[in-house]
């Protein structure tokens, strides 16, 4: 039997490189048979049959063969908006504009095929139409039920699911019950047959509003009785084996202690740090020893892997790992022996770690600090409780400093966003915005993992071994361009040197440290035109952090690749030689869990931003008709979006511009008065009535304030009401 792949690959070379009308198939079939005489007919023929059916090729109506790609066909994954229209992103990150009657019902990540649609331009955007679903990506909907007659209903919450959905067994739902309905089978492309699989609770619940919105992003609090009873045999086999456990391995007799929020309880890591009689600093960074616990292919490990990462909503943590685990076992609770897998370095004054000694060990920390005490102590308030670790408190500080310098001298990227903290009552509802603030605890710890992670991955990408990355590519060239073009209204330059050059990212680096506070919208801007970071089983390097070689390594019990991590460091270094199987059997473990780490991220990530957007909405409602003072975060066709100093965004929209008919111009990105010249631009000061909240349509709209009306100059030309383009940027506000 001759090599199918190769055919495969003959045949793409074959169609590449054939510059006039495609062939037929018949014709190709017969081309082929001539060219190679290794492979007969019906092998052809099936091989070209089973391309087409993958998508490598395909076939018009009149029987011609050509690349999909040729064929102005494309694959990607479409995010489908609450209007309707949607956007679908392909493997190589380009993004296209879909109109709702455009979807060809498709839904929410559905895999699809589509067309380009020529020369239109949406807002830097390509338009696209979709030509058919090649898989659906929605296995389970949720929604309300409610009683119409004496018939039970189904409503799916999210508006943009058009197909009608037959539900066969309700269960014991009853009306006005938020529910799980999972498809049981799709009949057409508008309609499905499903049945209730789990009652999330009432409509009136609270808390009902974040858990649903998790529970459409696949996260949910509760773990299956399976995990329950997995955790049951963890813990008895714990008490039973760690006497012997921390004899065989090395106690760190140090000065280690964790430093986290003051509500965190999953303590991964800990950190310590002495002055070395040559002048260089010994760091040790302790990261909880998750996989001792976690065995590969055993139900915690599946459901680790199904949930990628824990997420942060709010008030409510919704743990990768049970209870018993993150916040018990493998935290790293103070004075409470524990067992780590260790990485400890000798870093110069320049920030270059000259070695490093990486080893199973157990440890007790000595202190539970917090950020706030740290930065107190840092400020210079001596605490005697701490006076023991003042010393290296101040030591690490200084070691923080140099290592965020050498990032820096070699282009490291630092976008200081503003992030908010919502502050809700015992019911849920939110009481107060605030801005968070990072002081030098913050920075110390960011800078003492980052050096971590690069230590790891640099070590084990030298022993040419399957490795779990975390990269980011360079950004789009023509993204860069355009945001230089948008620079030219403003104080700021950026200089590119060329495609993709290294030198962009100083010039990057130069621009992000000269933007005030005034104008973060631009550093706002400019993170979103970065490529997105992901896990992959391949080394590209991280263009943010300028880094050639990086790993997510120091948070085990909330982020799944840094379980990876630790089980392909136990195998590697701890346990001696990796034949080619077990290499073979780990490549495909890496890449799996990369593909789905990556994906459970950006669901953490868009759930995280959703119930951000929604109790942000709910926190405005009661603050309808008063002014605030923000900044123009945003200039669009359709209004201004404005930024609240506590990051609460809203959107001024160009017909409640009234003292004036305004145009907008894409080169600029600002909005000009055509008879008056005022301008609206990125960073602009503005004072803002708030004219209207939605906590269910997640919106935020303002007026600018004490605006003088001219009614001659508004009317005919003004744009009223809402449109998908207005929608579509409300929920691309969000960071990458």
């Amino acid at each position: 039997m001759s090599n199918i792949k190769d055919l495969q690959d003959s045949i793409i070379e074959i169609l590449s490189q054939k510059k006039d009308t495609p062939f037929l198939k018949e014709e190709l079939v017969t081309f082929l048979l001539s060219k190679f005489d290794n492979y007969i007919k019906d092998e052809i023929e099936n091989t070209i049959h089973e391309m087409i059916n993958q998508y490598l090729l395909h076939e018009s109506r009149n029987g011609r063969i050509d690349l999909l790609s040729r064929s102005g066909l494309f694959i990607g994954k479409i995010n489908i908006k609450e209007k309707g229209y949607g956007f679908i992103q392909t493997d190589d990150m380009e993004e296209y504009y879909v109109a709702k009657e455009d979807t060809n019902h498709a839904m929410n990540q559905d895999k699809v095929l589509f067309r380009k649609l020529k020369s239109y331009v949406l807002e830097g955007k390509n338009e696209a139409i979709v030509v058919k679903i090649i898989e659906r990506n929605m296995k389970q909907i949720v929604g309300r039920i409610y009683e119409y007659l004496d018939y039970k209903m189904f409503k799916p919450k999210d508006k943009s699911i058009t197909i009608k959905i037959e539900v066969t067994d309700f269960g014991l739902s009853v009306n006005d019950d938020i529910v799980v309905v999972k498809i049981d089978k799709y009949v057409h492309d508008d309609y499905a047959i499903g049945h209730v699989e789990k009652i999330i609770g009432n409509k009136n619940d609270v808390g009902i509003d974040i858990k649903t919105i998790a529970m459409e992003y696949g996260f949910e609090q509760e773990f299956p009785k399976s995990v329950i009873d997995n955790i049951e045999l963890v813990n008895n086999d714990y008490l039973k084996n760690i006497n012997d456990e921390l004899k065989r391995r090395k106690y760190v007799n140090r000065k280690i202690i964790t430093i986290d929020g003051s509500d965190a309880k999953d303590l991964d890591d800990a950190v310590a740090i002495e002055k070395l009689t040559n002048g260089n600093y010994l760091l040790g960074v302790y990261i909880a020893d998750v996989s001792y616990f976690v065995k590969e292919g055993s139900p915690l490990d599946k459901e680790a892997y199904l949930r990628g990462t824990s997420v942060y909503l709010t008030d409510r943590v919704i743990p990768m790992l049970p209870h018993k685990l993150s916040n018990d076992l493998c935290s790293l609770n103070e004075n409470s022996p524990k067992l780590v897998i260790a990485c400890e370095m000798e870093i110069d004054h320049e920030g270059k770690v000259l070695s490093s000694n990486i080893f199973e060990g157990w440890i007790k920390t000595v202190h539970r600090m917090t950020y706030d005490k740290v930065n107190d102590i840092l400020l210079g308030n001596h605490d005697d409780k701490y006076q023991d670790i003042e010393n290296e408190l101040f030591i690490m500080n200084e070691l923080s400093m140099i290592l965020n310098q050498m990032r820096h001298r070699r282009g490291s990227l630092n976008f200081e966003i503003p992030e908010a903290k919502i502050i809700v009552d015992e019911k849920g509802k939110p009481i107060d915005i605030k801005l968070r603030t990072r002081g030098d605890g913050e920075k110390l710890i960011e800078e003492f993992m980052l050096i971590a992670n690069e230590t790891i991955a640099s070590f084990i990408n030298q022993m040419d071994l399957p490795m779990i990355y975390r990269i980011h590519d360079v950004p789009n060239s023509d993204k860069l361009k355009q945001f230089q073009r948008i620079l030219k209204n403003t104080n700021y330059q950026l200089k590119l040197h060329g495609k993709n050059n290294i030198n962009n990212a100083k010039s990057l680096q130069q621009l992000l440290d000269q933007v005030t506070t005034e104008d973060q919208g631009l550093s706002i801007m400019l993170l979103r035109m970065m490529a997105k970071a992901k896990y992959s089983h391949e080394n590209i390097g991280h263009y943010g952090l300028a880094s050639k070689c990086y790993t997510h390594f120091t948070s085990p019990i909330r982020r799944y690749p840094d379980l990876i991590v630790h089980r392909l460091i136990r195998s590697y270094l701890f346990l001696g030689q990796v034949s080619v199987d077990d290499q073979i059997k780990m490549m495909k473990i890496v890449m799996d869990a990369a593909d789905q780490s990556s994906k459970k991220e950006r669901d953490a990530i868009s759930c995280e931003y959703e119930v951000n957007d929604m109790k942000m909405a709910e926190y405005m409602e009661t603050h309808v008709g008063e002014v605030f003072e923000g900044t123009i975060s945003s200039v669009t066709k359709f209004g201004i979006f404005v930024m609240l100093p506590n990051t609460i965004e809203g959107l001024v929209r160009i017909g409640d511009l009234k003292d004036d008919y305004y145009q907008y111009y894409d080169q600029l990105m600002a909005l000009v008065g055509v008879q008056t010249n005022h301008i609206y631009r990125l960073g602009d000061k503005v004072k803002v009535k708030v004219t209207y909240a939605d906590r269910y349509k997640q919106e935020i709209d303002f007026t600018i304030a004490n605006q003088k009306i001219n009614i001659a100059k508004y009317g005919k030309n003004s744009v009223k009401g809402k449109n998908h383009h207005e929608k579509r940027h409300r929920q691309n506000r969000r960071k990458k």
